[in-house]
This record gives structure tokens, sequence and C-alpha cells, in this order.
């Protein structure tokens, strides 16, 4: 009778610390994946399998990209949404993302969002980001979903937050996770617009500017003269891309001149009445681009990661972002190990490392106890 007892209590305890021990395995073989990616790892060796799909939304024909174990059928599944950049789904940074969690057991659907591609910013892209969410259990070929959330990088966290909250597909969401995202994008555009101190050398632009450019594509309609919007379309694009613009055409306009002046210009300069102006016309983008109202509409618990070093969006933009979330379901990050979602070149000290370490790695089981 007394082994027949001793034999339950074992087993219940057994019970009751599996969860936690395979929690523990999962975030330590993350936090251990995510140093590699850190260190320029690229996933290809890894056993996982990668294909191309294709889905109509109304009048379009929209592609993704799917990954998976190559051993095993998932039944865990995450849409992983890129920033804005003109690789898009096929960055090779978020490849080795995809890859690594495909290899740590998730279907991973990371749809090409073309807007993005085109440095276009629109809360409009909250409809595809839902969109390829509904069609995670079809994309990803399990025969039962346990788990599935939604990972977005940069401009995508945010709005991956705000696609989890629509009250259509909330109660399905297991986790989101913001890499890098915003909280008021009218405040960071006042930074990215304004002067500041020199960070490069003089022939060089900051990560900043990057943000500075994307707000004057999303201004281009305050050009009046057509010929001078396509020539800032072309010329910005180049600036994101090269970090280069073309030279200015002899005949702009004194406005157009002075648009090329701010989009050139050092860190160091400013055009106040001008960025002012960019701001004004901005505002109800930004209004629409918003997370306010997130909290009281979610149903999943948050995760926001960011570099602490973040030289694009501040860290101070997930600590404000985490400040709008109940507390009982938002887990923050700031890690010294990224800066906007690149590994830091600078040195840390050990102390520095091991915090780090235990902070991913806490995150990270946080993370596993939504996940698995």
């Amino acid at each position: 009778m007394r082994r027949r007892a001793l034999a339950a209590i074992l087993l219940v305890a057994a019970g009751a610390l599996y969860v936690p021990a395979a929690n523990f395995i999962f975030a330590t073989r993350m936090a251990a994946a995510i140093r590699r990616l850190a260190s320029g790892d690229d996933g290809r060796a890894l056993a996982v399998t990668q294909a191309t799909i294709r889905r109509r939304f109304g009048d379009r024909e929209l592609a993704a990209l799917v990954y998976g174990p190559e051993d095993a059928v998932p039944d865990r599944a995450v849409l992983l949404v890129a920033g804005v950049s003109e690789l898009g789904c096929r960055h090779p940074r978020l490849v080795a993302l995809a890859r690594t969690l495909a290899d740590k057991g998730f279907a991973v659907l990371s749809p090409d969002i073309e807007s993005f591609r085109r440095f276009e910013v629109s809360p409009e892209v909250i409809e595809e980001i839902a969109f390829w969410y509904r069609e995670l259990p079809h994309a990803s070929e399990a025969p039962r979903l346990r788990r599935s959330g939604i990972i977005g990088i940069s401009f995508s966290g945010t709005l991956a937050l705000m696609t989890a909250a629509r009250p259509d597909i909330r109660d399905s969401v297991d986790f989101v996770v913001a890499v890098g995202p915003y909280d008021d994008l009218a405040r960071l555009g006042r930074g990215w617009l304004a002067a500041g101190p020199a960070t490069v050398p003089e022939g060089r632009y900051p990560t900043r500017c990057y943000g500075k450019w994307l707000l004057m594509i999303s201004a281009l309609d305050m050009i009046e003269d057509p010929n001078e919007r396509r020539f800032f379309a072309d010329a910005l694009r180049r600036l994101l891309v090269e970090g280069k613009a073309p030279p200015a055409p002899a005949d702009l306009s004194a406005a157009g001149s002075r648009w090329y002046r701010l989009a050139v210009m050092r860190e160091t300069e400013s055009d106040p009445e001008l960025e002012h102006a960019i701001q004004e016309h901005l505002e109800p983008l930004c209004r629409r681009m918003s997370p306010e109202g997130a909290r009281d509409r979610l149903r999943s618990p948050v995760f926001l990661a960011h570099g602490a070093f973040d030289d694009l969006i501040p860290p101070a933009e997930s600590r404000a972002l985490a400040a709008r979330l109940r507390p009982d379901e938002v887990h923050l990050l700031v890690t010294p190990f990224l800066t906007h979602t690149h590994p830091l070149e600078q040195p840390l000290t050990l102390g520095e490392k091991a915090r780090g370490a235990w902070d991913l790695v806490a995150f990270l089981y946080a993370l596993g106890r939504a996940a698995r």
C-alpha cells in the first residue's frame, strides 16, 4: 500500500515538473539558437523544409514562404512578419530566424508583404496579416494546431499586436511577439526628423535616417508637381537601399530643393518648418497606426523584445508599449545583445553578458509556457 502511494506521489510530482522542465529546455535551446543567429548563422544546415505558397486575397495574388521540420508534423505554428525592407520575407536574417523556429518544432508562415518591400507603411496591411494568420492551419498542413501565434519585426511588431487584438481572430491567438516595435509613431517621427549630435563620419548616414526617409515617402503627396514626386519616390528608395541619392535635377522647384536638402542633410542639421509640415501631414496616419486601445481587446500574452542599443526605434518605445498593456499579460525584454534587430558589435562586460543571458532565458521560458 505504501509503495503504491509513493509511486502515485512520484507520478504526480513528475507530471508537475515535466512542464517547467520542458519550458526550460525550450528556453535554453532557443537562447543557444539565437546566439548562433547573432553570430551570423544562416540556418541553411538545419533539417527544415521550405516552400513558396500563393493565395488569392480579393483581386490580388499573395505569396508566402512556409517552413517546417523535416522529420515531424508540427502541432504549433507561427506567423512571422518581416519589417519594412526591400527584401521582405526573403531577408537573410528573417529566413534564418524562420528556419530556426522550424527546427524547434514550429510550422512557420512568413508572408511577402509587397507594400513593405516598397517602403510603404499603412494600417491597411493589418488586413493582410490577419488573412495570413487565418491561413496558418491550412499552410502548415498539420492535422491539428495546439498553439499558434504571431511574431512581428520592427513596424510589423506593433501591427502584429493590433492584428492579434482583432475580434475575428483574437480568441485563436495564443501568443504575440513584437521585436523592436514602436508605441507612438508621431513621437518617433519627431526624433527621426530633428537635428542631433554627430554619430557617424561625414558622408555617411546614421540608422535613424532610415526612419526619416520612410516618413518622407509616406508624405510624398505633399509635393504638387508629379514629375518631382516621381523623382523623390525613386531618390528616397535609393537612399533606403543604397544610402545614396541621385543628383538633384537642375529644374527642381524651390519646394523640391528644400525636400532634397532635408533628405540628404547631415544628422546635425534640420529644417524645422518643413519637418513640422510633414509631421502635421502625417498626423492622421500616425493616429491610425497607434496601438491605443489594444489593451482592452487583446486576449493573448504579449512578448516585447527590444535591443538596449536600438538606434532606430529606442527601447523606451517598448517600455511605453508595455505600460499600455495589462501587467499580468506582458513580458518585456530589453537586451544588450541587439541594436535594431541586429547583433551588437561593441564589447560587453562579463556582468552585462551574464545578466543579458539570464534575462533572455527567463523571457524565452515565459514564451515557451505560452507556445508549448
